[in-house]
């Protein structure tokens, strides 16, 4: 786990979670990184936080979130009752790991959703669309982009602020979407509900207990598209063949799911600063396979 930290963990955070006696250790939390942390009441995982109003959701639907099978990681309050300090949350850590599972972690992805139709949803804040973008701004802009817009259009500004503009691997990934939004088709779909957008990454795996979620990320979509973000993610890490898109293929509007998680992964590598050259090989494998997949459903 050398070098899979650059955030510094501030004391003030550690003390104000109860977490000032153990030894930090950086560990990979969900799609970020964090510190596990010793505390009399057991390990927590420590991380900072891009959108604030987000993670204090999160913490308080995971506090009451109940789906027969799952564990799910509870919120830790600071001392004074805050989920979020000085932009930090905490976690209680639940052993597991994200696995080459893509169908399990579709399978579950629909009891997931299933559970999050009763909660109340995000409220989401309209910022002017200002640059330069942050982090939890730039995840809006790629779905805009994989859902209604055009990613050559939309998100070259985003990749301009950054101050590389169209770097190398972030150019090949706007590309990819470009050319896969081709195939974009209007979908008869039901209404849209609130569904998790990062379980190929959020649910962990152990070999002794329940598979464990490990935070909410909310999107509000179809529940096919939730599962298509689990099988892109998967195609791009190489842990499951082009099988994954026939197997899942009587999903409502599968196709076009699967073209929009596509383009939404290719548009936040191309907006993220956090996106590396290394992660490109594996997108653009991803990306031809889809649109073989979608080309051929066409």
């Amino acid at each position: 786990m050398v070098g899979v930290n650059d955030a510094t963990l501030p004391e003030h955070v550690r003390s104000a979670f109860g977490a000032t006696d153990g030894r930090a250790v950086p560990v990979v939390a969900g799609s970020g990184t964090g510190w596990l942390v010793s505390t009399p009441g057991g390990p927590v995982v420590l991380r900072p936080v891009a959108d604030t109003a987000q993670a204090n959701w999160s913490a308080r639907v995971r506090e009451k979130l109940d789906v027969t099978g799952l564990r799910v990681a509870p919120p830790v309050r600071s001392r004074d009752g805050r989920h979020v300090v000085s932009g930090w949350r905490a976690d209680r850590a639940v052993p597991g790991r994200p696995e080459a599972r893509a169908d399990e972690t579709i399978a579950w992805s629909f009891r997931i959703n299933t559970a999050l139709a009763g909660v109340e949803k995000p409220r989401v804040v309209r910022r002017p669309s200002s640059r330069p973008w942050g982090e939890s701004d730039l995840f809006g802009f790629a779905e805009a982009a994989a859902w209604d817009g055009d990613p050559e259009r939309d998100l070259a500004p985003g990749m301009e602020d950054r101050g590389t503009p169209f770097a190398t691997h972030r150019a090949a990934a706007l590309l990819g979407a470009t050319g896969l939004i081709r195939h974009r088709r209007p979908v008869e779909i039901a209404a849209p509900g609130l569904v998790h957008g990062d379980l190929a990454r959020g649910l962990l795996f152990d070999a002794t207990a329940e598979p464990a979620l490990t935070d909410i990320v909310p999107y509000e979509r179809p529940a096919s598209w939730s599962a298509a973000l689990v099988a892109v993610d998967h195609l791009s890490w190489g842990t499951v063949d082009v099988g994954v898109l026939l197997r899942w293929a009587h999903l409502e509007e599968w196709a076009q799911m699967v073209l929009r998680a596509a383009v939404f992964r290719l548009a936040v590598h191309a907006l993220h600063p956090g996106s590396r050259p290394a992660a490109m090989d594996g997108l653009q494998a991803m990306a031809r396979q889809v649109g073989e997949f979608v080309g051929d459903t066409d």
